[in-house]
């Protein structure tokens, strides 16, 4: 899971994924569920791969 989660940061460092602004819409409307399920089926992460990419996303929202 660590490596799959640097994987993505590591792109993340570059050209960002275009999923993100959907999942970013998605935890402002308060549908982190619905998140976590776009993120898993895009990118092809377990439940907890996930939530952990949903919640990177949230916490780069309050930085």
């Amino acid at each position: 899971m660590k490596s799959t989660l640097d994987q993505l940061a590591r792109q993340m460092v570059g050209e960002e994924n275009p999923i993100n602004d959907n999942l970013r819409k998605l935890i402002h409307k308060g549908r982190e569920v619905r998140a976590v399920k776009e993120a898993r089926d895009t990118l092809g992460l377990s439940l907890a791969e996930g939530k952990e990419y949903v919640d990177a996303l949230k916490r780069e929202k309050r930085e």
